[in-house]
């Protein structure tokens, strides 16, 4: 099979490998598309966490976003056939632990990562092989581009979920990326009064309010925390923070109301993280992490097909997988705006 490989720092390559051979309990996926990620810039650079600790070693096979049709059935395999349209979890536990057993396999000590963490091979390439506990079938009526946002959805979705919004609730999500767009329109869906999306990008931010987003700042033009609180009573109840930023960070304690609650879903640069922790005991309040997408495929899959959650208004560019290297230049240059960038095998 054709894939994208990182040999090491900054050295791409598109070749031919072999393709992946099934375990007991697998299944073997032709890609349709895979998404791009800021994590995988993380991996290229080499300033991923996982590259960093050597949890994860070049080369490596990139990419965790997807969507696919089943061309081999492996031992075991049982309700999936050949033809079946599928995505599949990010985070792969070993599904015997105790943290797999209590349903949390994003904590699994055994686990693996699709297209990072322990080098379990990713999506930038024609085939990938998943186990079947996994898997899910793609609905009837939604297409191929759009099941390949469901990994960005589904990890929106548990981020949304610790947010445990109240009925009515005013929430603030800070970045306008994927995730970001997908939180917002997730907490109008899970029953907030009013959604704010905090961005940089007046273009996406547009795309936000065409979703169903009530409203928006650009933090190039206003005090992202000074103008929450303008348009809010007293500030958002729940702040969804996505962008990875500190001085996002920094905001949200300063824009969220008494007794509110902050969920951070991003990675922060570097080790250590300036927090306002007296601002947010004054106010008595709650900062949260969330990691990865556990059991958040489902619901969002069908929330996508209802017409619930619109992914498609975000699919910005489509490109073959060949054209990962202007790709990256593109992300990196800033120039043009991007949401989420498919690529195809």
């Amino acid at each position: 099979m054709k894939a994208i490989r990182f040999m090491r720092p900054e050295v791409i390559e598109y070749s031919e490998i072999p393709k992946p051979e099934l375990r007991q309990g697998e299944v073997l996926a032709e890609i349709a598309y895979a998404g791009f990620c800021a994590t995988d810039i993380e991996l290229l650079t080499g300033e991923m966490v996982h590259i960093k600790n050597g949890n994860t070693t070049y080369p490596i096979i990139p990419g965790h976003e997807w969507s696919g049709t089943i061309v081999q059935v492996g031992e075991g395999v049982r309700g999936l056939a050949v033809g079946d349209r599928i995505t599949s979890d990010v985070s792969l536990g070993c599904g015997e632990c105790d943290e797999c057993r209590k349903g949390h396999y994003n904590l699994c000590p055994n686990r693996e990562v699709i297209g990072s963490y322990r080098n379990r091979q990713g999506v930038f390439a024609q085939y990938v092989a998943v186990p079947q506990r996994h898997v899910y079938k793609i609905p009837d009526g939604l297409s191929m581009e759009e099941a390949a946002l469901a990994e960005p959805a589904a990890t929106a979705a548990y981020a949304v979920s610790k947010a445990r919004i109240p009925a009515g609730a005013e929430v603030l999500v800070i970045g306008d990326g994927p995730i970001g767009q997908l939180a917002a329109q997730l907490a109008n869906i899970q029953g907030a009064s009013k959604v704010i999306l905090a961005g940089s990008w007046d273009e996406k931010l547009e795309i936000a309010k065409a979703c169903g987003i009530a409203q928006t700042i650009n933090y190039h033009h206003e005090d992202v925390a000074a103008r929450a609180k303008e348009l809010t009573d007293g500030g958002p109840e729940i702040v969804i923070e996505t962008s990875g930023s500190n001085s996002a960070l920094t905001s949200a304690v300063q824009a969220l109301k008494p007794t509110g609650r902050i969920v951070a879903v991003s990675w922060y640069n570097g080790a250590m993280v300036d927090v306002p922790m007296n601002t947010l005991i004054v106010k008595d309040a709650e900062l949260v992490g969330s990691l990865a997408s556990p059991n958040s495929f489902g619901p969002v899959l069908r929330y996508m097909a209802e017409g619930k959650l619109k992914v498609k208004p975000l699919i910005t560019h489509v490109r073959p997988l060949e054209e990962l290297e202007s790709v990256v230049k593109m992300v990196r240059a800033k120039k043009e705006m991007r949401i989420k960038i498919l690529l195809k095998p």
